[in-house]
């Protein structure tokens, strides 16, 4: 039997018989199972997927090795500007050999010592007195130069309980060359101090038996030089004295220097002794107030 054969124009009638149906959308995300590519035949190479680089364990130690040797150039920089300045401080004292300078309480003298009564029946009186001190400075140093600056001086009588602060004055500062010596006279003044009653009384059986405790502190600032040139300044305090009116008359009292919080006692030779014991009141014209 002969099959009938569709006809162009056949099909053409049908596909405009049957209705237009509107195309699904595709939900996101959706993947056709049937349409998706079939797998490479086997024995073709695919290429993978570019990842992002990660750090080689070279660039580390690149940068551990930087770091390295940064930090040892930066020792070794710090280790030789320490070695050059030990050496030049080891040159600059074998060279120069720097001495303190030394300062002593050379005599001690009080005048227009007298006490007026307060109110009756209160227990205090009132100080006014003068007082003449007189501090001797040396300079040990062959070539080197102080330099001092303004010294404020104070004036203390009597100890522990019966210690009574005379008033400060402030002197002058002055400049010591090499080997000099500088007497500076520092006169203080007190008018109507209040001191309890048994204070003064013992102020004035000591005073009239010269046992009265004396002890001078100063403050001042000490620059040392070579020549005009400057090269360190620091901050010194002088505490001289702690000796009775009795052995001032005879000896000058040692002072101690206090320096980047350290004590020093400095000492003089017995040549010192002797020139000290041949002084007369000549030696004292050169006055800074």
């Amino acid at each position: 039997m002969d099959q009938k054969r569709p006809t162009i124009a056949g099909d053409e009638e049908m596909a405009a018989e049957k209705p237009l149906q509107p195309a699904l959308q595709k939900p996101p995300g959706f993947r056709d199972q049937q349409n998706q590519p079939s797998a490479p035949p086997s024995g073709t190479a695919t290429l993978p997927r570019r990842r992002p680089r990660p750090i080689h364990p070279a660039d580390k130690k690149r940068r551990c090795s930087f770091c390295r040797v940064f930090c040892c150039c930066v020792c070794i920089l710090f280790a030789v500007i320490l070695l050059l300045i030990l050496i030049a401080v080891a040159v600059f004292f074998l060279w120069y050999s720097p001495k303190l300078p030394v300062v002593r309480l050379a005599s001690f003298k009080i005048s227009n010592f007298n006490f007026s009564d307060g109110k009756s029946d209160d227990g205090w009186s009132f100080l006014s007195a003068d007082t003449t001190s007189v501090l001797d400075f040396r300079n040990p140093n062959g070539k080197l130069t102080f330099y001092y600056g303004d010294t404020d001086v104070a004036v203390i009588l009597g100890e522990k309980d019966f210690e009574t602060n005379l008033e400060s004055t402030k002197v002058k500062g002055f400049i010591e060359k090499p080997g000099n010596r500088t007497a500076v006279i520092v006169p203080t003044t007190v008018r109507k101090r209040q001191v309890d009653d048994p204070t003064a009384k013992r102020l004035q059986v000591e005073l009239k038996s010269k046992k009265l405790l004396v002890t001078v502190t100063a403050k001042t600032k000490v620059g040392l030089a070579v020549g005009s040139r400057k090269i360190v300044t620091v901050g010194v305090s002088l505490r001289c004295g702690g000796v009775i009116l009795q052995t001032l008359d005879s000896k000058m009292a040692q002072c101690t220097i206090k320096m980047l919080k350290w004590y020093v006692e400095t000492t003089w030779s017995k040549l010192d002794d002797l020139v000290d014991s041949k002084l007369n009141k000549s030696y004292y014209k050169k006055v800074f107030i």
